[in-house]
């Protein structure tokens, strides 16, 4: 089953990108396809609008079904539960270690503890 990832990140470098601890104000959002393998870089226009609405409803538009992130404040985990979005944690440098971490089934629900998998 094809779900889309999204990895707040600093820059746009492709798999090397940065991992951004904040999510709201992260700059772009690196877009992973979990059926073809491919991701790609997705500019966060809602970075320096106040609140965290804004970019989960850019990646709400685009069809992500889960958050992979290092950092998220509570009321954005909110809105992503209230939109089907399922938020996993897990603390690395840079998208291709994130991606990595979370095939190998070592990122957390941020719900419940439970791992995130596919």
């Amino acid at each position: 089953m094809m779900s889309l990832l999204a990895i707040p990140v600093k820059e746009d470098n492709d798999l090397d990108s940065k991992v951004n601890m904040h999510f709201s104000r992260s700059p772009f959002f690196f877009i992973y396809n979990t059926t073809s393998k491919s991701g790609n870089i997705v500019k966060n226009t809602a970075a320096n609008k106040p609140g965290h609405e804004g970019p989960l409803e850019i990646l709400n538009g685009l069809g992500v079904t889960k958050i992979l992130c290092s950092g998220i404040g509570s009321g954005a985990i909110d809105f992503a539960q209230e939109l089907g979005i399922t938020v996993c944690f897990g603390r690395t440098k840079t998208v291709s270690e994130l991606i990595e971490r979370y095939k190998n089934g070592a990122l957390e629900n941020i719900l419940d503890g439970s791992a995130c998998r596919e």
